[in-house]
């Protein structure tokens, strides 16, 4: 008789990481730039996954809360927590906002999705995620005097490829799909 319960034991839905799109805002930090979400204020670590925390509330009304409910995985079906990535068509709002603040600028990238992984409305929510390439749009201003080259180069931190997208952010995400009609047709 084994020591464990054989029932009592979860294989994962995936063997291999889900590859999906989303965009970072770039942010400058005293050791060069780092990955942001759109939408939090989470950094990306470079080197290691992000790991997912539910950031439903303020820390109040977290609080609150874990005094009525337990804590649930992330993401949980009956919250919108996880780290989001989608469908190149799916990111398209995400690239056209103007930066947000402390932010130098936005680029578009593809990312791993791993861990618990559940599919929504226009992609993903997982509870780990890693960048795997990060196109950096050449074209569009970036903020305080950036150059894209400079970002190219500072974002080489995630140990992945980084490269440069001949493109607006707005633009990015058609420039992409074109590209990647053209990968299968074999054009490119």
């Amino acid at each position: 008789m084994s020591a464990f319960d054989l029932a009592s034991i979860e294989a994962p839905d995936f063997v291999e990481p889900i590859e999906a799109w989303r965009v970072w805002r770039v942010v400058s930090v005293k050791d060069g730039y780092r990955l942001g979400s759109v939408v939090k204020p989470t950094l990306w670590p470079p080197g290691e996954p992000l790991c997912a925390e539910c950031l439903r509330s303020s820390p109040l009304g977290m609080w609150f809360r874990r005094k009525r409910e337990k804590a649930h995985a992330v993401p949980d079906e009956g919250c919108e927590c996880g780290i989001y990535a989608g469908w190149l068509p799916a990111i398209r709002p995400y690239v056209s906002d103007p930066p947000a603040s402390l932010a130098v600028g936005r680029v578009v990238g593809q990312v791993s999705l791993w861990g618990t992984v559940i599919e929504c409305e226009r992609g993903f929510r997982a509870s780990r995620a890693y960048p795997l390439r990060v196109y950096v749009p050449t074209d569009s201003p970036y903020s305080r005097g950036r150059r894209p080259e400079e970002l190219i180069a500072g974002l080489d931190v995630y140990g992945v490829p980084v490269e440069p997208l001949a493109a607006r952010c707005s633009e990015a995400v058609g420039v992409l799909e074109r590209k990647q009609i053209a990968s299968l047709r074999g054009d490119g």
